[in-house]
């Protein structure tokens, strides 16, 4: 997408709240349909999504826990330390995560679903453990604002790590890429799950989730574009796309035609192509680029048509934007 200039850190911290966000619309749309069974089923997703993201950390760092923690790649573990979200602390028999404010945390909690992020984190430090051969079993503390997770035995200071990596630099940028493209492997893991437990059933409540992760992006995108007196047109739409800024993930030709009526471009590259085809997930990348697509820019304006040419997650070379507004525009 193309987007106004913004600082890495911006862009970092949206794209994670973005993955709470599907994860909280995946909870909601599935614990509606199946109750306590739907809520089973994100966090079978999420255990499975969290394990396939530790054996790839243990195939690039090792077999030990404090080396597969800093080949995470991505900001929910390695920039707690760094930005002040809480802290994170490892040894090599178990580890303590105490999170005060990561973007993730502060979403759940801001729309009233703590339970959300001990599901989360629990998958996540689960699947850590398991990677390095320890017992999966986790800890988790809710005490005021501050969720605590601990695990195996208490890292001692003489051999603990406490990593940090900052949001900012060439190694804040390596961590946008890899958490956009771990997003796509992340619907891959909530779809199927989804599917294998409830059959069509569970295809409508993963098509559900991802309607309802659109729609809240473009009804926001409406009302703070609405609020500062702009025109609803996908010039606006489109220059201030809510990513945060992420030209340096997504990559686009050059040529292409953008006017408040009409948007024109192709995509050459989208980082969640590579785990969805790793996972044989295109199917649940087409479902998403469908529901998402169409639910974000309908929120925004009702009289937005929606078309590809090629589509990437239907294993063509390249995704060809081709949405216009079919309403009349001020003059």
């Amino acid at each position: 997408m193309i987007n106004e200039p913004d600082d890495l850190m911006t862009s970092l911290v949206t794209t994670m709240t973005h993955e709470a966000r599907i994860v909280r619309h995946a909870g909601l749309a599935y614990t509606r349909a199946r109750r306590e069974a739907g809520l089973a089923v994100v966090e079978r997703a999420l255990r499975g999504y969290f394990d396939w993201r530790a054996a790839a950390a243990a195939g690039r760092g090792g077999a030990g826990l404090p080396d597969i923690v800093r080949s995470w790649r991505t900001a929910e573990l390695l920039s707690v330390n760094a930005q002040g979200w809480g802290e994170l602390r490892v040894g090599t028999r178990g580890l303590r995560l105490r999170l005060d404010g990561t973007p993730e945390l502060l979403h759940f909690r801001a729309h009233g679903v703590p339970a959300f992020a001990v599901i989360y984190y629990r998958a996540l430090v689960s699947a850590l453990m398991r990677a390095a051969g320890l017992p999966g079993d986790v800890r988790a503390e809710w005490r005021e604002t501050t969720l605590t997770l601990e695990a195996g035995e208490a890292p001692e200071p003489a051999d603990e790590v406490r990593p940090a990596v900052a949001l900012s630099g060439e190694e804040g940028l390596a961590l946008l890429r890899a958490t956009s493209e771990n997003r796509g492997a992340l619907l891959v893991f909530l779809g199927r799950t989804a599917e294998q437990t409830f059959g069509a059933d569970g295809e409508q409540m993963y098509r559900e989730a991802v309607r309802g992760f659109g729609a809240e992006r473009g009804e926001a995108m409406r009302l703070d574009h609405l609020s500062k007196g702009l025109t609803l047109d996908l010039r606006n739409m489109m220059e201030l796309y809510d990513s945060g800024g992420n030209e340096d993930v997504w990559q686009y030709r050059d040529e292409g035609v953008l006017t408040p009526a009409q948007w024109s471009q192709d995509c050459t590259f989208c980082p969640f192509v590579r785990p969805w085809n790793d996972l044989d997930g295109l199917r649940y990348g087409e479902i998403y680029d469908h529901e998402f697509h169409v639910a974000q820019f309908k929120a925004y304006r009702e009289d937005i048509e929606v078309k590809w040419g090629e589509l990437q997650s239907r294993g063509d070379a390249t995704c060809e934007f081709r949405f216009s507004i079919t309403g009349a525009l001020p003059v």
